[in-house]
């Protein structure tokens, strides 16, 4: 990170195209190479599994998303944060929003009984970890740094 980018993460691109790719390229894949989860006789379940991830992954979004709110700083990875948040769904993850787009993924796959969509997660999740965590946690570090050490001993990255 270079001393223009201390203001901010220095994010190149908004988190969710990381997962909006990996969904676009896995039906893409899908429509070109089809591959289900399960047959016919699972279907109902592997849905019911797929709305609830979504659910979840909505729920937890929007807590932070509150939480953030309450907090008067900003959602924006692209912006200056005002304020550590540690409260909320934060206080289990130090990434609940990144963990609920997973889930949203995940969900919208297996609402489709789609392999390709759910594989290509994993990708979308490396990219996230290793070019917007990596980057933002340098970032509050040298913004938070007594404050944001302590919570990172203590509460896990992911879940």
């Amino acid at each position: 990170m270079n001393a223009s980018d201390q203001a901010t993460p220095g994010m190149r691109f908004p988190p969710p195209v990381a997962f909006g790719a990996g969904l676009a390229l896995g039906f893409l894949l899908q429509h070109f190479v089809p591959f289900t989860l399960v047959g016919p006789s699972s279907l109902p379940l592997l849905r019911l599994l797929g709305g609830g991830f979504i659910l979840t992954g909505a729920t937890l979004a929007a807590s932070a998303l509150i939480t953030f709110r309450l907090a008067h700083t900003t959602v924006r990875p692209d912006r200056p944060a005002t304020e550590l948040v540690t409260q909320g769904p934060f206080r289990l993850s130090r990434n609940p929003m990144y963990v609920s787009l997973a889930l949203v993924q995940a969900g919208i796959a297996l609402l489709a009984n789609a392999l390709w969509p759910l594989l290509l997660l994993l990708p979308a999740l490396l990219l996230i970890r290793y070019h917007v965590i990596a980057r933002e946690e340098a970032y509050l570090v040298s913004r938070f740094g007594p404050d944001y050490q302590p919570y990172c001993q203590s509460v896990r990255r992911w879940f």
